[in-house]
């Protein structure tokens, strides 16, 4: 028996791995968005082999690609960065016990803030449209809460377009990016579709995953208000996904899929609506599901036809 194989098998090696196994998960917990990567990385991939489809022009793997992906999880690490980083008076209120702490932690968002804009200058130098689409998207981030919220603090709801509009910028950066290596435009019509369908996925998780939950809604939203906009989102994806299947050519099979899957979403979603009386926690429909179940089929239905 190898020595690597009985270093396991014994109780000490046992306790060894178990101890590195779990120091993995901590640090891996610590990366912001380190649970949504696979659905961000999804979302990247779908978003180029649609366009690609769209455009006729097949998607070839390089490491311009993985530049690509490294820096759209970028930029959504950093809307989570500026949003950790606008939250911090509400996280640690006023008082000398909480100031260092405070301090500590501002410190440690700035640096990683920085960090992330000086990676995506790195990543994305010689990209003529996908450079000022990161740069476009990252001041559209840090504009919605520190100029839009300070100037609308008793009406949230007018800050809606900046809040929403960061992510979608996000999912914009997919088609400058692809537009830089294929050298290849495609219509306003079709680049809406495709950022719009993988932004509406994005908003169905974030206005769902704390649904059920005792935190604070989005928008300080009721009850009411977050079903209706949940309602909305599902709608909208039936949409743009049956739009998609039509303008890349994708098979009957997902067609009926593209339009199946939001509908069966919404029946589940309003049959199982978490009422007062309801059980405390999550339910089954809220958080990534919707998307991964999107992106699956797409997935599936770009690749194998």
């Amino acid at each position: 028996m190898s020595p690597r194989l009985s270093l396991a098998g014994s109780p000490a090696g046992r306790d060894r791995l178990a101890a590195a196994a779990g120091a993995l998960r901590n640090t891996l917990g610590r990366i912001p968005l380190a649970c949504e990567a696979a659905p961000i990385a999804g979302a990247f991939a779908c978003s180029l082999l649609l366009y690609g489809r769209i455009a006729g022009v097949p998607v070839e793997p390089c490491w311009r690609v993985l530049a690509g992906l490294a820096s759209f999880f970028l930029l959504f690490v950093q809307l989570r960065l500026i949003d950790d980083l606008d939250d911090l008076d509400r996280d640690y209120p006023g008082g000398h016990a909480l100031a260092r702490r405070r301090a500590a932690r501002r410190a440690r968002l700035v640096a990683g803030l920085a960090a992330a804009a000086n990676l995506l200058v790195v990543l994305n130098t010689g990209m003529k449209h996908a450079l000022p689409a990161a740069a476009a998207a990252t001041v559209l981030a840090f504009a919605a809460p520190f100029v839009f919220k300070r100037l609308f603090p008793a009406r949230p709801l007018l800050c809606l377009p900046a809040f929403e509009g960061a992510p979608f910028a996000i999912f914009m950066y997919g088609y400058f990016f692809w537009r830089d290596t294929a050298q290849r435009d495609l219509s306003f019509y079709v680049v809406v579709c495709v950022a719009g369908s993988l932004w509406t996925g994005y908003e169905f998780w974030k206005f769902s995953r704390k649904v059920g939950t005792t935190a604070l809604q989005p928008y300080h939203l009721p009850v009411r208000g977050i079903r209706a906009a949940l309602n909305a989102f599902l709608i909208l994806a039936l949409g743009t996904n049956v739009a998609l299947a039509r303008l890349a050519g994708l098979s009957q099979t997902y067609s009926i899929y593209a339009a199946a899957l939001p509908l069966a979403w919404l029946v589940w979603l309003n049959a199982r609506w978490p009422g007062p009386a309801s059980r405390p926690g999550r339910p089954r429909w809220a958080g990534t599901r919707f998307v991964v179940a999107v992106q699956l089929g797409l997935l599936a239905a770009l690749l194998l036809t």
